[in-house]
């Protein structure tokens, strides 16, 4: 261990990210911002699955809110909104949902104190993640996910 061997992956990262990739993870090769946003939500919801079965309930807690604000986000992108101007904050993202009437104001605000008060101890450790926790925060990405699919015409390019 060096930093010459941090500098050098480094470098190699760097590189990895400037070219165009030859191996694209399946379903995610779209063009279409909105179509990109809702398979990424799938991808986490898959992932969380597998990591709940691993006890990584850090892990699940942290993808399963970002799922949840990854589907918010194919919606607002699905209903016009340009890349450009989704919201640039978690809380935001939640906001612009009941803005645009996606969610009632008072499920809007309870998304946002569940991040704030609850993802983001869990994420810097002032909260501990827990089985209980990480079981009903990844329900409550499921149940997200197919109530905002459901009200997409793109329903059939979910990947779940």
């Amino acid at each position: 261990m060096s930093t010459n061997r941090i500098e050098s992956l480094i470098e190699k990262v760097q590189v990895a990210f400037d070219q165009h990739p030859a191996e694209i993870e399946a379903g995610l090769n779209t063009n279409e911002a909105d179509l990109l946003q809702l398979r990424k939500s799938c991808r986490l919801l898959a992932g969380a699955e597998v990591l709940l079965d691993h006890s990584y309930y850090t892990l699940v807690i942290e993808a399963s809110f970002v799922a949840i604000e990854r589907v918010i986000e194919f919606k607002l992108l699905e209903s016009g909104v340009e890349p450009r101007d989704l919201p640039g904050t978690h809380p935001g993202v939640y906001t612009e949902a009941a803005r645009r009437g996606l969610f009632s104001e008072y499920v809007a605000e309870n998304l946002k104190d569940l991040w704030r008060n609850h993802r983001a101890k869990t994420y810097y450790q002032d909260g501990l993640a827990a089985k209980e926790r990480a079981v009903l925060v990844f329900e409550l990405a499921m149940e997200t996910h197919a109530f905002v699919v459901n009200l997409s015409s793109k329903k059939f390019e979910c990947l779940c």
